[in-house]
């Protein structure tokens, strides 16, 4: 690829010019003139998070717009396209929003010099090191995704997910738009008054989801396919399914582990430091949807797959998370996301049958035996109840303590 290929064709150039600037110049403009009428909001101050919220949510919109055209064609060998631009454009917004909160809360003006910028990132309030870390991780793997593409080409398949510039843009994303957890953390009054208090920290947590979402798509039940798993009885799927039961069921475990212990992981961590409002894990499950039906080529289901799931889990919150029960929590849930996926395909193959091949049967909805069907749903269990156990372990007896001490 010539080094002049990625900048795109004229036509594309314009059209990321145009996007990138045309909504980021307004923006400014409009934040200049309201800061001049009555100051931005600092960190802690009301409309704060309202604003980081409404430029998170511009910022993910973009990427899963970008994840769209990837997965539809949309897009050539250049790397300024228009889908980029919206993506950037509300990155460069998000993150710029808060270095100039961070700037303001500077003991003194920082110097434009290596030496100044070093000394402010280095010493911003606590809580937003990390998203400082993001912003900073993220611009420069931007700027390295262009040179690797130029001098590598584009990937393709796995490759995605595994190229060193697309991890360190995916990372630094993460980070950054974990800003509101980080920051929250630290305040003892962050999420104390009900569901609009917590709507930021849900996009937070939400919004982290989206990157794990990308790079983990390929081991997850629910972005494949029935009959990429299957293996008796796959026919139905428009697919004949994998020739070796072996392989399918392999296939098909370790997708049903890793999604639920994603979703444990990240919902156990909110609740270490937050109680879950009500109406707070029904957001959550609808943007995990919506993340999803923008990455598998707008399949509506994944909609009601997020409906559905929040509301059961929202259920779960009320019993398990705000009684402080973290490993019934665990075990329940992935009951609950894998019961409701292999409903659905129950559904959608016109109910459960059963196929003999080699004196063993096979059941649908996957075409595994009963042992595995069964089996690959409590095995998700075990994993997402030891996580619970590392993350919240039980507490030692005070005697026990005087004893080891």
């Amino acid at each position: 690829m010539a080094i002049l290929d990625v900048f795109g064709t004229p036509e594309e150039l314009k059209a990321f010019a145009l996007i990138f600037f045309g909504s980021l110049i307004p923006a400014t403009i409009f934040s200049i003139i309201l800061h001049r009428r009555t100051s931005l909001p600092l960190p802690g101050e009301r409309g704060f998070d309202y604003i980081l919220l409404f430029l998170g949510l511009w910022c993910m919109s973009g990427l899963l717009i970008d994840v769209w055209a990837h997965t539809n064609g949309e897009v050539d060998d250049s790397f300024f396209t228009k889908w980029h631009a919206i993506w950037y454009s509300g990155a460069t917004a998000y993150s710029g929003f808060i270095i100039f909160a961070l700037w303001r809360l500077a003991d003194a003006p920082p110097s434009l010099t290596p030496t100044g910028i070093w000394n402010f990132a280095t010493n911003v309030p606590k809580g937003y090191g990390a998203p400082v870390a993001g912003i900073v991780i993220f611009g420069i793997s931007g700027f390295a995704d262009m040179i690797w593409h130029t001098l590598f080409g584009l990937e393709g398949g796995l490759d995605i997910l595994l190229s060193p510039s697309h991890l360190g843009l995916l990372v630094g994303l993460i980070l950054t738009v974990m800003a509101p957890i980080f920051s929250g953390w630290q305040n003892p009054l962050s999420g104390t008054e009900g569901l609009s208090s917590q709507l930021i920290l849900i996009f937070s947590l939400a919004a982290a989801w989206v990157p794990i979402l990308l790079i983990t798509g390929e081991w997850d039940i629910f972005q494949l396919r029935v009959n990429e798993f299957c293996y008796a009885g796959c026919d139905i799927y428009a697919g004949v399914g994998f020739g070796n039961y072996e392989d399918a069921l392999a296939t098909g475990v370790i997708a049903s582990i890793v999604p639920t212990t994603i979703a444990v992981g990240l919902i156990l961590t909110f609740a270490r430091r937050w109680i879950p409002a009500k109406g707070s894990m029904i957001i959550l499950f609808l943007f995990w949807g919506v993340s999803n039906f923008a990455m598998e080529s707008l399949d509506i289901t994944f909609i009601y797959y997020g409906l559905v799931i929040g509301l059961l889990t929202e259920i779960l919150s009320h019993f398990y998370l705000r009684n402080d029960r973290a490993m019934a929590f665990a075990i329940t849930l992935p009951i609950v996301m894998l019961g409701t996926k292999m409903l659905a395909s129950v559904i959608s193959s016109g109910g459960i049958a059963s196929v003999e091949r080699h004196g063993e049967l096979f059941i649908s909805p996957y075409g595994w035996t009963i042992h595995a069907t069964t089996g690959s749903i409590i095995i998700s269990c075990v994993m997402c109840a030891l996580l619970a156990a590392v993350m919240h372990p039980p507490t030692i007896p005070d005697e026990i303590k005087k004893i080891r001490d």
